[in-house]
């Protein structure tokens, strides 16, 4: 069934240097090699020496020559040789107009692509507005443009996530959302009005335009030059330099209002952040424009480490719980608020993948299917289960800083969120704080620059641990039970020898072998490599506005 569709097909797959992106092209390569070709969309980037890096060269540095492909390039040099032969670079942005793809390379597209995958996204839970609007709803639909321009007829994958039911908990249908209707209107039976996706992303960016124009405005100038003048009374500023400053921290300024107006839109409507705000209106339009176009939506939950495939806990990056997860081991997340017995939906990225695959298969003109990729409903595994595994983990092998020791590992009490709050800024930040008004008002002479450095690393980290849990916790406190009636009867559909080759049985998992033996080992081969002082949270919306490069220097050291 999976074989048969994809003999002599040419793929376009976006999000190829990503964790799933990656993960499918691997896949194919390995398992699919009846398919004729693979187009990977690609942004250029600089690299860390600030040179430019193009689509091709990232193919061949993130792609070919790393630690997904490394089982494949040891156990088949010449079929991997041969495979990665089939793999097309192409240049180009999901952010920008017409893909900002070279109008020849586009027409290749538009003659050979048969299926495209839709996985590239922004996946920040508090990425700004605009920006998430951009990544996660236009993105989709100029592929789909692509996909109606094209003179074959395309099959169109597009993978949301299951937590576009937002705010509402309990068991969670396979279907589409209501294109009318929003999740506050949803739960709210009999509510009035209506929400319509492509109204409310005309107004978020006629916001956003307007927050733009504020930034450059003269007061606004004269307040951001006042406040780094203020800051930097201690030292004595370039004209080269104030003007960096200034300009850090005009961008931080937006960015603070960007992300707020994002989440207090998405929270309004009923969803959780702007990630899911924007992956819901990206659902809603991709079905109101598809046409004829053949459209299937994969929503996968939590995706996580893989269960075997390309290697067991294989992972880029730290995911949703991994930051949680890091900090634990180090001894900086004493505790975390939560409720114990809530179910956690994880899911093996490599399930993910094979679930993706299949479901391109079940793309017809007629109807859009919603495939859910989630363990909720057929093997649910609770909060305190996974975390007493991690914890058992790295009792056994703890996290050592550079002198030895090992951190002490407290035993979680899930407590609610306001004491955690209460009791981490008595116990943690209050103290840091007070050090650093002491240390502000002593001559430079009597406190190190390394002592100085050294607590406004720690207040800033102890800021994110507070900021994070606050964005985690509607995933942490609310409980779903994903329906994935659909995606088991697919799997079952497959003939014995493709169920082995391309395994969607969640119910195979055991978790806390996966959690204590593969995911967090995982985690500390290909993410967290036991390097001390590591920082595991992203930089937070409320952090200090200023010298952001002072701000980036602290973080290094």
């Amino acid at each position: 069934m999976i074989n048969q569709y994809y003999e002599n097909r040419c793929l376009l797959v976006t999000g190829g240097t990503g964790f799933l992106g990656l993960a499918l092209i691997v896949k194919v390569l390995r398992d699919l090699p009846q398919v004729r070709k693979v187009y990977a969309l690609l942004r250029t980037r600089r690299g860390s020496d600030g040179q430019v890096v193009c689509a091709s060269e990232r193919l061949q540095q993130e792609v070919f020559e790393g630690e997904a492909f490394a089982s494949f390039r040891a156990a088949d040099p010449e079929g991997f040789a041969r495979a990665r032969q089939k793999v097309v670079a192409v240049g180009g942005d999901i952010s920008v107009p017409d893909l900002g793809i070279d109008p020849v390379q586009r027409q290749e597209l538009l003659d050979e692509v048969d299926t495209i995958f839709t996985i590239a996204a922004t996946v920040v839970f508090d990425e700004p507005l605009d920006d998430s609007i951009r990544l996660n709803t236009h993105g989709p639909l100029a592929l789909l443009e692509l996909a109606h321009e094209s003179s074959r007829d395309v099959d169109f994958v597009h993978v949301s996530t299951a937590y576009v039911n937002g705010q509402m908990s309990g068991r969670v249908p396979e279907e589409l959302l209501p294109q009318d209707r929003n999740i506050s209107q949803l739960m709210e039976a009999g509510a009035n009005g209506r929400f319509d996706p492509q109204v409310e992303i005309a107004d978020c960016e006629s916001f956003c335009r307007g927050l733009y124009e504020e930034a450059a405005s003269e007061p606004r100038n004269r307040e951001f030059r006042q406040a780094v003048l203020a800051q930097s009374r201690r030292r004595e500023l370039t004209d080269a330099r104030l003007k960096q400053l200034i300009e850090d921290r005009r961008k931080r300024w937006l960015e603070r209002r960007l992300i707020g107006e994002g989440m207090r839109r998405a929270k309004e409507y009923g969803w959780n952040d702007v990630y899911t705000f924007t992956k819901a209106m990206g659902e809603q339009m991709l079905v109101k424009k598809r046409g004829d176009t053949a459209l299937v939506i994969v929503r996968p939950s939590i995706i996580e480490s893989s269960l075997e495939e390309p290697a067991p806990g294989w992972i880029t990056g730290l995911k949703v719980m991994d930051p949680l997860v890091a900090a634990y081991g180090k001894g900086v997340m004493p505790d975390f608020p939560a409720r114990r017995d809530l179910i956690l939906d994880l899911i093996p990225v490599d399930i993910v993948v094979n679930a993706t695959l299949a479901a391109a298969t079940q793309a017809t003109s007629s109807e859009v299917s919603v495939f859910q990729v989630a363990s909720s409903t057929e093997n649910p595994v609770r909060l305190a289960t996974l975390f007493d595994n991690v914890r058992a983990h790295f009792l056994q092998y703890p996290l050592r800083d550079r002198d030895g020791r090992a951190p002490n590992l407290r035993q979680w009490t899930y407590s609610s969120l306001r004491k955690f709050k209460l009791i981490f800024r008595l116990r943690y930040l209050y103290p840091l704080r007070l050090q650093e008004w002491i240390f502000n008002r002593l001559p430079d002479a009597m406190v190190s620059e390394q002592r100085r450095r050294l607590v406004a690393t720690l207040k800033i980290r102890l800021q994110r641990v507070l900021h994070y849990t606050d964005l985690y916790y509607p995933y942490t406190s609310r409980e779903c039970a994903f329906e994935t009636r659909r995606t088991r009867a697919l799997f079952q559909a497959l003939p014995p020898e493709e169920q082995k080759v391309f395994n969607m049985d969640v119910k195979r998992i055991d978790w806390p072998s996966y959690v204590r033996d593969i995911h967090v080992p995982g985690l500390r081969r290909y993410v967290i490599k036991d390097v001390d002082g590591a920082a595991f949270f992203p930089q937070a919306p409320e952090e200090p506005e200023g010298d952001l490069a002072a701000n980036r220097q602290i973080e290094e050291s």
